[in-house]
C-alpha cells in the first residue's frame, strides 16, 4: 500500500513530506526549507501536541552530552513500541537546545540505531547524536519554531528576596482547595524549587511545594505543582493559574522537573516544558498558558521506560 509503513505487524503512516523535504536538505538553502508536519503515528494518534512547536522534541539523553533522544510527540503509551526502529525526521534540520537558563546552543542530529537488547524489555524513544557535546542542555526544538523564556531560580536570590518569595508562596499554596487526603492538612508548606520570569508588566512564577509527613515506618510527602501570576512589582499572593497536587510514599512518589520554558510560534505563545518520573517510567509534558492568569496543561507525551 503506498505510503505506509509496516511495523511490528502494524500500520504506520510516516508523513512522506517530512521525508522528502529531509532528503532535499543537502539541496535546499536552510531558510528556504519547508518543516515537515508532526510525525504520525496515525489517525487513531491525538496527543493534543502544539504542531507550531515543530515535528518532534529532543531530549539530552544519557551522561553525555551528544546523546539525545528524539521525542516523537504523537506517540501514545500504546503506540510507543511501534517506533522503535523508525527513523525520525531530524536529519537535515537544524535544533536549538535550551535549558532553565535560556538557549545554550544549536546542532544538527544524526539517528543512530538502538542496539538490540535495548527495546527487548522497555519502551524508549529513537536515540540520536549532535555533531558535538553541548554541555547543559536538556531539551531541543527545530530552529525557528519557539524561542526561549530564561528563568530565575529562587536560590540566585539575594537571601531577603528569597525569604519573601517563598512566604508568598506557602501563602498562596494555603489558599487552595484543602487536599482530600488528611495525612497532609495543617502541616506546613515548605518550597522545594521556585523559578520565576517576566511576561510583559507580569511576574510568573514555577514552584513545586512540599508538605511531609516523618513517620519512621512510612514517610509521606506531598507535591503541590504551581504556577501563578500577579503584577510586576507588587508582592503578596500570586493569582493561582495552574495546580497539580499528589501524595504518596516518599520513597515511590513521582518528581516534577522543569526543563525549560519557551514562547511557542509566531504567537509567541509561553508553554513550560516539564519531566515526570515516576515507579512507571518517565513522561514529558507541556504546560501552555492559554490566557491572563490560565495555564493548562496540554500535551503528555509517552512513557518512557529505560
Amino acid at each position: 500500500m503506498a505510503g505506509r509503513l509496516v511495523v511490528a505487524g502494524k500500520i504506520l503512516i510516516p508523513l512522506l513530506m517530512a521525508l522528502a523535504c529531509r532528503d532535499k536538505a543537502g539541496d535546499d538553502a536552510a531558510g528556504r526549507r519547508s518543516l515537515p508536519a508532526v510525525f504520525s503515528l496515525g489517525p487513531s494518534s491525538s496527543t493534543n501536541w502544539n504542531v507550531n512547536a515543530g515535528p518532534v522534541m529532543l531530549l539530552s539523553a544519557g551522561n553525555s552530552s551528544d546523546s539525545v533522544s528524539i521525542v516523537l510527540p504523537e506517540a501514545t503509551d500504546s503506540t510507543i513500541d511501534l517506533i522503535q526502529d523508525v527513523t525520525p525526521p531530524v536529519s537535515g534540520f537544524v535544533f536549538e537546545l535550551f535549558n532553565r537558563g535560556g538557549k545554550v546552543d544549536s546542532t544538527r542530529v544524526s539517528p543512530e540505531k538502538l542496539g538490540a537488547d535495548t527495546t527487548r524489555d522497555c519502551s524508549t524513544w529513537p536515540i540520536g547524536r549532535t555533531q558535538s557535546a553541548h554541555p547543559g542542555w536538556r531539551v531541543g526544538f527545530v530552529r525557528g519554531n519557539v524561542r526561549a523564556i530564561p528563568l530565575d531560580s529562587i536560590e540566585s536570590l539575594p537571601s531577603a528576596d528569597s525569604a519573601m518569595l517563598a512566604a508568598s508562596l506557602t501563602q498562596t499554596a494555603a489558599t487552595l482547595p484543602v487536599s482530600s487526603d488528611p495525612t497532609f492538612r495543617r502541616l506546613p508548606f515548605r518550597v522545594k524549587s521556585a523559578y520565576t520570569f517576566r511576561l510583559d508588566s507580569v511576574e510568573v512564577v514555577i514552584a513545586d511545594i512540599v508538605r511531609t509527613l516523618n513517620e519512621e515506618a512510612n514517610p509521606r510527602i506531598e507535591h503541590l505543582l504551581l504556577i501563578g501570576e500577579r503584577s510586576t512589582g507588587t508582592k503578596g499572593r500570586y493569582a493561582v493559574g495552574y495546580f497539580s497536587r499528589i501524595a504518596g510514599a516518599e520513597e515511590t512518589m513521582q518528581a516534577t522537573e522543569v526543563l525549560a520554558a519557551v514562547r511557542i510560534g509566531v504567537s509567541k505563545s509561553p508553554a513550560i516544558v516539564v519531566s515526570v518520573e515516576s515507579e512507571e517510567g518517565v513522561k514529558l509534558g507541556l504546560i501552555e498558558r492559554t490566557g491572563p492568569g490560565q495555564w493548562r496543561s496540554t500535551w503528555k507525551s509517552a512513557y518512557t521506560t529505560c
